[in-house]
């Protein structure tokens, strides 16, 4: 009698253990089974990102290697008369910076003119807020439409720009006030001419993916004339310059 409540016990403990050892075997295999979800993204896009990245290094790396170039030659500099030499130089190149004096390089010239034809009504892009309602031509352009050429230039690489021969600095501004357009506080009156320096080819070709030669022909009924130029010259900034939350670092012990 003992000898089977013993087998029974035994019998008992190996089932538990099976089912348990059952239970785990199916949950192992559950969880091999089940795929993980992974964000996938195409290796042209992680290219694309990787090179704008490296572009991104190469161009700190290059600002460094200016800055440390600069300190080494004020380090340097033997007598008053290298550093004199050495802090016009960077005055000179801070003056270009800040639009202070004229640049030439190679560029392109962009002119918005009157178009003869009569525009096609087409669906406009939701992108753009001074379009005119029901697909009609406006026969306008208005600050919004400068500030958006101007924009998409320096998106794609332009380094100095001038619209109807006034220099665009950091401060500037492009408004309307009344019925006429002011670069700063300088009117300007159309046709509109707007200079910018940079690869050509880069910047038309941005200009015209973004669509603006069309965009300005059926909400405006202007054409965009575009044209590649070797030697460009952008003028100096003439405007008043105003510093108005700038104060000077005083030195220590300056009362």
């Amino acid at each position: 009698m003992k000898n089977l409540v013993r087998k029974r016990k035994i019998t008992f403990i190996l089932t538990l253990i099976s089912a348990i050892i059952g239970i785990m075997l199916a949950t192992q295999l559950q969880s091999n089974l089940t795929p993980k979800v992974t964000e996938s993204r195409s290796i042209t896009e992680l290219r694309g990102t990787l090179l704008k990245e490296l572009e991104k290094s190469k161009s700190i790396l290059s600002d460094i290697s200016k800055y440390d170039q600069l300190n080494y030659q004020y380090e340097t500099a033997l007598n008053d008369r290298e550093s004199i030499a050495v802090m016009k130089e960077e005055l000179q190149r801070a003056k270009k910076l800040a639009g202070l004096v004229p640049l030439e390089d190679r560029g392109i010239v962009l002119r918005i003119e009157d178009n003869d034809s009569a525009p096609t009504p087409v669906e406009y892009p939701t992108e753009r807020g001074n379009l005119p309602p029901s697909g009609e031509s406006s026969g306008v352009v208005l600050d919004d439409d400068l500030r958006w050429l101007v924009n998409e230039m320096l998106a794609n690489g332009a380094k100095a720009i001038s619209i109807n021969g006034n220099r665009l600095i950091s401060t500037s501004s492009i408004r309307n006030v009344g019925d006429e357009i002011q670069v700063d506080t300088k009117t300007i009156q159309p046709p509109y001419e707007i200079k910018a320096l940079g690869e050509p080819e880069t910047l038309i070709s941005g200009l015209k993916l973004e669509g603006v030669e069309n965009f300005f022909l059926q909400s405006v009924n202007k054409q965009i004339v575009m044209e590649e130029r070797e030697h460009l010259v952008i003028p100096a900034f003439t405007g008043e310059k105003t510093i108005r939350f700038m104060t000077p670092v005083k030195a220590k012990g300056d009362s």
